[in-house]
């Protein structure tokens, strides 16, 4: 069967754009060089003076085009200005599961908590906050590993994952250790993350270790920055009618694992609603109207995506990973150092996340009790 759900809140980034500085990998140069040359070319500028420029109506668009289809991010076989200087902008993603550094099972000591060892799935509005997870573990959790598999838009849905066969097999291989003891997935829409595009994730973890814990991630829409006023509580509705429906079906699908549930899109919402009451400190925009400042705004964190297609800068990618933390492991955020942004230092993440996951707990908390 097909889950159908409201798409406005929660359809997610359509192409291969990651944001995150530290853990990215460049173009090759070669694509870059030549991609650049298109755009910069006198007659590519003066044309782009003009609304409405794309491959339709300029040369050098339409063979930058047939060079990298992958630009045209909403796959309509046209491919615009804005698509273009997105691909230069943004580097595209390490292809190879990544680790964060773990320490080996051991004996616990009283207080602390047993890790995941766990594989991370999905898109560009997904990867960020795994980067960032992996930098905030706290020391009583012990044990905790991250590898990933990313590819973006919809190729980073349950289902694009399945279907593209070397990111299906990377993800095989390391569920095939059976050491993997942690799935988490994201959404992308219908279509590609229904029901039976998660089970046959779940089936195929289960066949390598039968005690194997899910967690559904659910991110924010595209373009955010056209989200209505009180985001925040038109959102949790969403949320709900989510949870009723593909989350409840999951978990009576399979009743002997644990389905977490993490809509840690209401976290970005709450920095939209916040912005918009002038209770965030250091933040202008949800996204620079500007294009011209958009550049130094997003070097600034002066907004909080970073591009119109609604990819998170790091306030909102930081958020997330706590909201994570926090559902993975029913962690008490009060006990965790003081989390903050460089250059937005006067605003309280751990806050900030406490009140969202008072939000999210509700979702899990049987399956905390159990």
């Amino acid at each position: 069967m097909i889950m159908h759900f409201p798409k406005q809140l929660f359809d997610a980034p359509n192409k291969d754009f990651l944001i995150h500085r530290r853990r990215r990998t460049q173009i090759t140069s070669k694509i870059c060089t030549l991609f650049a040359s298109l755009l910069l070319a006198p007659s590519f500028l003066a044309a782009s003076l003009e609304e409405g420029v794309s491959s339709k109506n300029n040369e050098r668009l339409r063979q930058s085009l047939e060079k990298f289809p992958e630009a045209d991010t909403d796959k309509d076989g046209v491919l615009t200005l804005i698509e273009a200087r997105a691909f230069i902008a943004q580097p595209k993603a390490k292809e190879e599961p990544q680790s964060a550094p773990s320490s080996s099972k051991s004996v616990l000591k009283e207080g602390e908590i047993e890790g995941y060892n766990g594989l991370y799935m999905g898109h560009s509005f997904f990867q960020p906050s795994v980067w960032e997870l992996a930098k905030m573990i706290p020391s009583d959790i012990k044990g905790h590993t991250q590898h990933s598999v990313f590819s973006g838009g919809a190729n980073g849905s349950p289902g694009g994952l399945w279907a593209a066969k070397k990111k299906r097999e990377q993800a095989k291989k390391i569920l095939k250790t059976k050491k993997i003891d942690l799935l988490v997935m994201t959404y992308y829409s219908p279509r590609d993350s229904s029901v039976e595009d998660y089970s046959r994730w779940f089936d195929f973890a289960i066949a390598q270790n039968p005690e194997v814990t899910f967690m559904v991630a659910l991110p924010w829409a595209k373009q955010p920055h056209k989200v209505e006023q009180l985001a925040s509580k038109m959102a949790q509705k969403k949320v709900i009618e989510f949870n009723e429906t593909l989350i409840s079906a999951l978990r009576e699908k399979y009743p002997k694992n644990k389905v977490l549930f993490c809509p840690y899109a209401l976290g970005a919402y709450e920095l939209i609603d916040r912005l918009r009451a002038q209770k965030l400190s250091g933040v202008k925009h949800i996204l620079d109207p500007n294009r011209k400042t958009r550049a130094e705004s997003k070097r600034k964190k002066q907004q909080l995506f970073n591009d119109e297609l609604g990819h998170s800068g790091e306030l909102v990618s930081s958020l997330g990973a706590l909201l994570w933390l926090q559902t993975l492991y029913d962690y008490d955020l009060s006990k965790l150092k003081e989390q903050r942004v460089e250059g937005l230092g006067k605003i309280d993440l751990n806050e900030l996340a406490q009140v969202v996951s008072k939000k999210i707990a509700p979702f899990n908390v049987k399956i905390n009790k159990d």
